[in-house]
C-alpha cells in the first residue's frame, strides 16, 4: 500500500510541477506582449487600449506555438508599416526577445505585471 501512496504522490509533484511551469510561462508571454502593446502604442497614434486587449487576448497569452507567434509578430508588423516604420522580422523578433527576457528578469525578481 505504501507504494501507491508513493506513486500518487509522486504524480501530484509532478502535476504541480507541470501546472506551475505553465502558468509561468502564460504570466511571462503576458507580460511581453503587455510590453510588445506599449512599445507598438509610442511608436504609432495607435489606441493603446485596444492594442492592449488584441495583444494580450487569451488566444495569444494561452497558446504558445510558431503560428500563433509568427500571426502575432506578423500583425505588428504590419501595423507598424501602416504608420511607415518598417522593421525586417528579425528587427520585431529582436524587439520580442528582448521584451520576453525583461519580462522573464522581472518574474523572476517578484515584480508583479502592471
Amino acid at each position: 500500500m505504501a507504494i501507491l501512496e508513493t506513486f500518487h504522490a509522486k504524480g501530484l509533484t509532478s502535476q504541480a510541477a507541470y501546472r506551475s511551469r505553465d502558468e509561468a510561462a502564460f504570466w511571462v508571454r503576458a507580460h511581453r506582449n503587455r510590453l510588445l502593446a506599449g512599445w507598438v502604442c509610442d511608436l504609432t497614434d495607435e489606441d493603446s487600449q485596444n492594442y492592449l486587449r488584441l495583444l494580450l487576448d487569451a488566444d495569444f497569452a494561452r497558446v504558445s506555438t510558431s503560428a500563433t507567434e509568427g500571426f502575432l509578430m506578423l500583425k505588428i508588423r504590419n501595423d507598424l508599416m501602416g504608420f511607415g516604420i518598417f522593421l525586417s522580422p528579425a528587427e520585431l523578433k529582436d524587439v520580442c526577445r528582448r521584451f520576453e527576457q525583461q519580462a522573464l528578469l522581472e518574474q523572476g525578481e517578484g515584480v508583479p505585471a502592471p
